[in-house]
């Protein structure tokens, strides 16, 4: 039977033992219907040779390998991996981020013959690592109620994540492969780190949002690109790119247009409306941002499913 689903690994520098972790949650699935992809970002060692003999000791042999000759940026990365995609469907982590549990891939397969969702999300749970890994508080979206399927709202969804930067991790993220490849050639050579910023693009294109609610994906907390504060100020660069961009090609979207008027419109004239959104459209005391700020984030996960990657990673 052709295989629906790849997991893309994509890497920059990687860390070996969390490389091998991530490889390990893979080979613990009770499944071996679904190929591998390792994408490196011009890594001075990316492990190839390594990671493609363990996993073939695990009984894992559809794994290609692509790298790219300069460090581009996560975007260019999975894009360039992309070419090596042959399934509909891709799962996307990075080193130190894990399938959740051995039937985490059984059971996105299931969801893909039933639904065939274009892009589709499910639970994460954070965790701190070191020599006994924990669970940690976190979770996106804050607001999961629009994506509720029997109540899917798509202008909410939209407001949410261009207005109220409720986003969506991408640890973990199913997307339909030419779908995610066409957001990713719009995105390269304006956004650089943010491949998850293609939802975003995906809410204003309309493209339904699909959530689920089980555990799908380990994160790691506090070693990526949006979790450590010194690279978030990256990000906001990265988001200003974004919106301009979403600016130049759907410059008569509404909500488009409000984000670029209250995130990055700084010229002298204009700030009046940038007060004027910011007071009228997105106000910090709103509901939502009190309860935005106020909220504690839950810790999702069995400590016990995170120790046995760290076990499985361990064995020869």
């Amino acid at each position: 039977m052709e295989k629906m689903l790849t997991v893309l690994v994509a890497q920059y520098r990687p860390d070996p033992q969390a490389l091998r972790r991530t490889l390990a949650s893979l080979a613990m699935q009770a499944t071996r219907d679904f190929a591998v992809v390792l994408a490196d970002d011009g890594s001075p060692q990316p492990f190839f040779e390594e990671s493609k003999a363990w996993l073939a000791g695990q009984g894992i042999h559809d794994v290609q390998a692509v790298a790219m000759v300069q460090n581009g940026g996560t975007v260019r990365n999975i894009l360039n991996a992309l070419q090596a995609v042959n399934t509909r469907w891709v799962l996307t982590l990075s080193p130190g981020d894990y399938l959740y549990d051995a039937d985490t891939l059984p059971w996105w397969l299931e969801q893909l013959r039933a639904d065939a969702p274009r892009v589709a999300f499910g639970r994460q749970a954070y965790y701190t690592p070191g020599p006994d890994p924990t669970p940690a508080p976190g979770e996106t979206p804050f607001d999961r109620t629009p994506y509720d399927p029997a109540r899917y709202d798509a202008r909410t969804i939209k407001r949410n994540l261009l207005l109220y930067d409720d986003g969506i991790s991408g640890c973990g993220m199913v997307y339909e492969r030419d779908l995610l490849k066409g957001a990713l050639e719009m995105m390269a050579g304006r956004v650089r780190l943010a491949e998850d910023f293609a939802v975003r693009l995906f809410a204003v294109q309309g493209v339904p949002i699909t959530r689920y609610d089980r555990l799908t994906s380990w994160y790691e907390y506090g070693a990526g690109v949006s979790t450590n504060e010194t690279a978030r100020q990256r990000m906001a660069a990265e988001w200003q790119a974004m919106v301009e961009l979403l600016q130049e090609r759907y410059p008569n979207d509404p909500m488009v247009r409000l984000a670029r008027a209250y995130f990055f419109n700084d010229r002298r004239k204009n700030r009046l409306v940038r007060g004027l959104v910011g007071r009228l459209i997105v106000p910090q005391n709103a509901p939502f941002k009190k309860a935005q700020r106020a909220w504690q984030p839950p810790v999702n996960g069995n400590a016990e499913k995170l120790r046995a990657i760290y076990a499985a990673a361990a064995r020869p």
